[in-house]
């Protein structure tokens, strides 16, 4: 019995560290607009340089 108990648990844990993955939906927005505001940045100190 102390076997089943190990495999049924190992397979809870196997179903609970897989959800996160199934949950995440689309894209991360976060990273999305760090990304964004880093290219306007390096866009901001290429003109900046250009214009002096």
């Amino acid at each position: 019995m102390a076997a089943a108990g190990k495999s049924s648990s190992a397979a809870e844990e196997t179903v609970a560290a897989a959800a996160p993955a199934r949950g995440r939906r689309g894209v991360d927005r976060q990273a999305v607009d760090r990304g964004v505001a880093y290219v306007l940045m390096v866009a901001a100190l290429v003109a900046t340089y250009a214009l002096h």
